[in-house]
């Protein structure tokens, strides 16, 4: 190897020098790729939500999550506390691209699906490939692939940062400035819903299951309520003391709706309360507008790459004429065979 490397140092120049020619080719080349790089540089647009997740500590206590994504994600904290890997978390997950991804939106003056919209920008599909949904499941296998693609080119694209005074600082990067735009505002929307839901899962089904009690223990309380004053109506108080059993019957079952209505209510207003309390609040402090920033490669680092490509590619030039001039008149009579072969 020694040998061959010093073989190949000292005769080099002389190739060199021979295929002067070729070797201002490649450069001219390289200098020809290297400018149209430059003038043809693709422009990305950012777009970034900065928001406020307020989320109370008092009311974790009170509430319990019924599934261990909930608990792993949503855990109780305050602003100054909650981790931002937790929230990362949510952006990336499965089920929130896809809400994201299936809603219908307006880019370039046409209604589709965003991901169809990720197709036509960066597959150059202008047909509508995903005609409708029915949820992932709904999905064959082919339209799975394409999800996970997209999906993929999402992921690479989005920067999720937390400040010292705990503010979120979320940026997403495309080749379309309306793209960019839109899809940062669905994904702010749908994670700050996903947040909430999740947040207020137990003490939303409380808050539902105590409503309908009460409101069906108002309408028997009502409907005792008025029967006790038919029976008065139509009595007068000419009954024997027997024939009023059903009566006071009537009433105590009155009083007893009111006692149980009077109960149920300040457990419903205690829930609206608490509902009120563990509720998460997203406060956004700066929106996306047009125009967004325009984001290009530098300059200096397309020459930096194109240099280093021509070095190789001249270096690899230069080792393959080595190897034809000097290597291989060496080996070339291993590869001749005899022509006349007798059949």
């Amino acid at each position: 190897i020694i040998n061959f490397c010093y073989l190949f140092y000292s005769r080099s120049k002389e190739i060199v020098k021979k295929y002067f020619w070729l070797f201002l080719l490649l450069i001219v080349i390289g200098m020809g790729f290297t400018l149209y790089q430059i003038i043809n540089r693709e422009i990305d647009y950012q777009a970034t939500i900065t928001f406020l997740l307020k989320d109370d500590e008092a009311g974790s206590a009170q509430t319990n999550f019924a599934d261990p994504l909930s608990t792993f994600l949503l855990s109780r904290s305050t602003i100054q506390t909650i981790n931002i890997d937790r929230v990362a978390e949510i952006i990336y997950s499965q089920k929130l691209l896809s809400i994201v991804f299936f809603n219908k939106c307006i880019i370039n003056g046409k209604e589709d699906y965003l991901i169809n919209h990720f197709l036509s920008n960066y597959y150059g599909n202008n047909d509508s490939y995903f005609k409708s949904y029915r949820g992932l499941n709904g999905l064959d296998r082919s339209q799975y692939r394409v999800f996970n693609n997209v999906s993929s080119i999402i992921k690479r694209n989005i920067k999720i940062d937390q400040t010292k005074s705990g503010a979120f600082v979320l940026k997403l990067t495309t080749v379309n400035e309306e793209l960019s735009k839109i899809s940062t505002e669905l994904l702010y929307q749908n994670i700050s819903n996903f947040y909430i839901d999740k947040t207020t899962e137990q003490a939303q089904r409380n808050y539902v299951f105590l409503r309908n009690r009460l409101d069906s223990i108002r309408n028997m309380l009502y409907s005792s309520e008025y029967q006790v004053a038919n029976f008065e109506d139509r009595s007068r108080n000419l009954l024997l003391v027997t024939a009023r059993v059903p009566q006071i019957r009537q009433q105590r079952n009155t009083i007893f709706y009111e006692t149980i209505y009077g109960e149920v209510l300040k457990s419903f207003e205690s829930s609206k309360v608490t509902l009120n309390n563990i509720t998460p609040v997203f406060q956004i402090l700066q929106r996306p507008y047009y125009p967004l920033d325009a984001i290009t490669r530098s300059k200096l680092i397309i020459v930096l790459i194109s240099s280093v490509i021509i070095f190789f590619v001249s270096l690899l030039t230069l080792i393959l004429l080595y190897l034809k001039i000097y290597e291989w008149p060496k080996y070339r009579h291993l590869f001749k065979f005899d022509k006349d072969v007798s059949s």
